[in-house]
């Protein structure tokens, strides 16, 4: 066991888009896949919480990139809990390529529900949270609050059986993936993502419909909205482009 901890990936085919390079949603699973090893390995992973009826939900993310992996490139990344209150913790990512050069950061806020009443609970019950804090920040900071979108509606969807996870809603990857198809292959073909910022605001569950939102509200720098008709404004997100040379 270790609260800080590295695991390393190789970017293979099923990682990549058209351009050969990590798709976001790729990224983010990885992301969430060392978050929740290192959960599982501390003591405190979605098994262990599921025992007691509780499970772990994804309140905010960003991740800061200055390089995107592409297919056979072999990464690192670093997670790991920075601080802990009593309704939400804070963890961190570290990026870092074959010569140990750090590509990227993130940071991720987190809390627990019961999964019955699909309320949130004081983190100060989970004893083993607290012993494994490493108070080290990055240059990052935390996840921000993201604001109101005024935009034009670029993709709908609707919640199916595919998209519900062991929590009975749908997985926080289904919202990335909502997010990133509301561009084109050609927008894509010309842009590399620098930063990606999500809020996720409520549950979305089966049945569900909604639309995304989309306003560029700089050169390059979208910001999103997911709305559905019966639970209103469901996540909100950011994507930076830079434009490619």
């Amino acid at each position: 066991m270790s609260s800080k901890k590295t695991y390393h990936h190789r970017i293979n085919a099923q990682n990549i888009d058209f351009r050969k390079k990590i798709s976001l949603v790729s990224l983010v699973n990885l992301v969430l896949g060392a978050a929740g090893n290192n959960a599982d390995e501390n003591g405190f992973g979605v098994l262990n919480l599921m025992s007691k009826n509780h499970s772990w939900v994804l309140s905010r993310l960003v991740l800061d990139m200055n390089h995107i992996p592409v297919e056979n490139e072999d990464i690192d990344i670093e997670t790991w809990l920075e601080k802990s209150s009593q309704a939400f913790s804070l963890r961190n990512f570290r990026f870092l390529n074959a010569q140990n050069q750090v590509i990227g950061y993130g940071a991720s806020t987190w809390a627990i529900i019961n999964l019955d009443t699909r309320r949130p609970i004081s983190l100060d019950a989970i004893e083993t949270l607290k012993r494994n804090i490493y108070d080290e920040m990055t240059p990052i900071g935390e996840p921000q609050r993201l604001p109101d979108v005024d935009g034009e509606v670029l993709n709908t969807f609707r919640v199916k059986y595919s998209d519900i996870d062991v929590n009975n809603h749908a997985n926080s990857l289904h919202y990335v993936r909502w997010i990133s198809d509301c561009f084109s292959i050609d927008f894509y073909a010309n842009r590399t993502i620098r930063r990606f910022e999500i809020n996720y605001m409520k549950e979305l569950t089966y049945g569900d419909e909604g639309e995304v939102y989309v306003e560029m509200k700089n050169h390059g720098d979208y910001y999103f909205q997911i709305v559905t008709r019966e639970k209103g404004i469901a996540c909100r997100a950011r994507l930076l482009f830079d434009k490619n040379d």
